[in-house]
Order: structure tokens, then C-alpha cells, then sequence
């Protein structure tokens, strides 16, 4: 009876320490931190943004370039709705897979300069992150999907 006590206890430990050690998509802190002193050299302006701007001018967007065979795909995810950031990088051509903090750290970088519109015509969207996230030749289709700051969905695709 003891035994079972025992095995039942280490079986609760061993879920709760492979709950915690789960990597989380959520990104922890979108923007670095300003200093005191930092705040105070630079005027505050009518249109200065606020401190969770990442200056990427879309609520979520999502990239899948498909490769042929299996295992060949990148993915990006990015989604700034609600109250967390949820950003994902999956390469794996490359063998390289991110999450939280650290996909958000490859992704920002790109995200922040792309300033295509709605109106922008699907051909130039489609070349911007093929040129932005280097996605090599030999896809076989391309997916994106962009949720503007406005709320409007667009989809785009080549094959």
C-alpha cells in the first residue's frame, strides 16, 4: 500500500515538472526596457508610442512555405491580439524551431519593416516576405495571411 502512495507521489511530481518545463509560445516582454535616465533625454511627443509598441503594424500574421517531401516547411506566426504577444518561428529546412521571446526576437526585426497595405497589390506583399524572411527558392506554394490593424483579413498566395 505504502509502495502505491510512493509511485503515485512521484507520478504528480514528474507531471507538474514537465508542466513547467513546456516552452510557451507567449512572448514576455515585447520591447526592451527603458531606463529612468533614457526616459528623461527624450521629449514625449503627442504621437510617441506607447511602451508596448513593437512597430509591426499588424494584430497577427502567418507564413507557410511548403517544400516538397516531408519536413521541408517554414512557418511564422506572429499574434499581437488580446494582452499577450504569441509569436512561433519553424524552419525546418534549417532544422531550427523557436518560440516565445526567442521567435519573436527573429521575427520583430522583419515584421516591423514591412508597410504593405491592404491596397498593396498580392505580387509585391508575396515578394516583400519572400525578400524580408530569405525563404529560399523551391517552394512549392506560399501562404500568407496578414489581420490589419484595422481588423481586415487578406490571404495571399502563389503557388
Amino acid at each position: 500500500m505504502k509502495k502505491r502512495y510512493t509511485i503515485a507521489a512521484l507520478t504528480s511530481f514528474s507531471l507538474v515538472l514537465a508542466a513547467c518545463g513546456e516552452e510557451s509560445e507567449t512572448v514576455e516582454d515585447p520591447t526592451p526596457e527603458e531606463t529612468a535616465e533614457q526616459a528623461e533625454e527624450q521629449p514625449a511627443s503627442d504621437n510617441a508610442s506607447g511602451p508596448d509598441d513593437t512597430g509591426i503594424s499588424f494584430l497577427t500574421f502567418e507564413m507557410d512555405a511548403d517544400y516538397e517531401g516531408n519536413d521541408n516547411d517554414f512557418e511564422i506566426s506572429y499574434d499581437s491580439e488580446g494582452s499577450e504577444i504569441e509569436a512561433a518561428y519553424e524552419n525546418e529546412r534549417d532544422m531550427l524551431t523557436m518560440s516565445g521571446d526567442d521567435a519573436y526576437q527573429e521575427i520583430q526585426p522583419v515584421l516591423s519593416v514591412f508597410d504593405f497595405t491592404l491596397d498593396t497589390p498580392d505580387v509585391e506583399v508575396i515578394d516583400s516576405v519572400i525578400e524580408g524572411f530569405e525563404v529560399e527558392d523551391g517552394y512549392e506554394s506560399i501562404e500568407i495571411e496578414v489581420k490589419f490593424s484595422d481588423g481586415t483579413e487578406k490571404e495571399y498566395k502563389r503557388e
